[in-house]
């Protein structure tokens, strides 16, 4: 019997929702993790750089098996192992048993990612009006109920090793149930294949493709920092307590879901040049009010500033490129959505090592400049680039 488009967009919320919430189950346990094994800013980077290496190693297959196999079969399996994999890293005793485990988390979690947004883009053409940035929205909020989740477990008098291990069997269960009733990609006309054209082709696509992905790159940087290091800052330089650093992220995780969501309606209303803008500047400002915040209270409104901010950069460079390039959900995903996701695990240890060197308030505000440069990369590469969806 054919999914209608209205479950299958249900039903790839749901997903998008999973994946955000198992990993912001995780986050919160990083300064943990740290502590335990008395971790300098350095060894905590270097270990997240073994999930960046991860994200590395899946970019160049996620994209074609999900457009040879299916999204939605690509989606199934990959899942499985994710949420699998996000509960190892908290339970390793040493460095190189943490790195092999976090080299696992980035993989999978990027192949599941990979996947569900190249399936995200076959609801988009079946309904005919944008929907990433609402499926992006979803993701926010699995990564709002995640960290508010794991702040609760960690207010009460709960063992936090049971943490990761309950939550994540629950939303392993609730994938499985999921998955079965996603649209396959044979349901969707896709746009023609160009795999035989010269290479000129080649290169045009490339330079189309290409200031899609560096914005991408800029975003996803920031966000991978906030997530990975905005705990911990706050835990560090402010003296939070894990408990009120989890708070912080959730605020970050809110103000990123209701942007989210809302997300569609405003590049629709008010254009994506527009919303591009105005988000890098939001961004920027965001994670400069988190990095020279007196407490932690105040830390809290530049994590919610900063995911107004970055919510809807990367749902809207990857329908706009779509649009753009014409090419199939993919290898749309895989060339910019991989291009994100690369930063997204690349950036904490590059913040990491600068936090080692120079102190984790340097290094923040470092970032908040980096987010800035969207505006000139749209300035002088994307005017003619991004076109406003036909939303019906």
């Amino acid at each position: 019997m054919p999914i209608s488009n209205q479950i299958a967009h249900n039903r790839i919320r749901a997903i998008f929702f999973l994946h955000g919430a198992a990993f912001s189950s995780w986050v919160p346990h990083i300064p943990l993790v740290q502590e335990r094994l008395g971790f300098g800013h350095d060894d905590l980077g270097a270990i997240l750089l073994a999930a960046a290496v991860g994200v590395l190693a899946v970019m160049p297959v996620a994209g074609r098996l999900s457009d040879k196999f299916g999204s939605e079969r690509v989606a199934r399996y990959s899942g499985v192992a994710y949420f699998i994999a996000v509960g190892i890293p908290v339970f390793m005793p040493s460095f190189m048993s943490i790195a092999i485990a976090m080299f696992a988390l980035g993989f999978f979690g990027a192949f599941l990612d990979i996947s569900m947004n190249a399936n995200g883009l076959n609801v988009e053409r079946a309904k005919k009006r944008s929907v990433m940035s609402g499926l992006h929205g979803f993701w926010s909020l699995g990564g709002f109920a995640g960290a508010g989740t794991t702040a609760a477990w960690f207010a009460l008098p709960l063992p936090v090793e049971w943490h990761l291990p309950v939550m994540l069997t629950l939303f392993l269960i609730l994938h499985l149930i999921l998955q079965r009733q996603l649209l396959p990609d044979a349901a969707v006309p896709h746009p023609a294949q160009t795999h035989e054209g010269s290479s000129a082709k080649q290169r045009a696509m490339f330079l189309t493709l290409l200031p899609f992905g560096a914005c991408a790159f800029i975003g996803q940087f920031g966000e991978g920092v906030i997530t990975d290091w905005a705990t911990v800052l706050m835990n560090t330089e402010l003296n939070s307590g894990p408990t009120m650093a989890a708070v912080g992220f959730a605020c970050y995780s809110a103000t990123m879901a209701i942007t989210r969501l809302s997300g569609d309606w405003l590049v629709t209303k008010f254009g994506r040049p527009q919303i591009l803008l105005s988000s890098s500047a939001c961004a920027s400002f965001g994670l400069f009010v988190l990095a020279l915040a007196p407490h932690y209270v105040v830390a809290w409104i530049g994590c919610a500033i900063a995911g107004i901010g970055l919510a809807v950069i990367l749902p809207l460079l990857i329908s706009a490129a779509a649009e753009a390039s014409g090419r199939s959900g993919g290898a749309v995903v895989s060339t910019i959505a991989a291009t994100g996701y690369t930063a997204l695990m690349a950036g904490p240890p590059v913040i990491g090592a600068i936090g080692q060197q120079l102190g984790l308030v340097t290094a923040f505000v470092l970032t908040a400049s980096f987010l800035a440069l969207i505006i000139p990369v749209y300035m002088l590469t994307m005017r003619k680039r991004l076109y406003r969806p036909s939303n019906s």
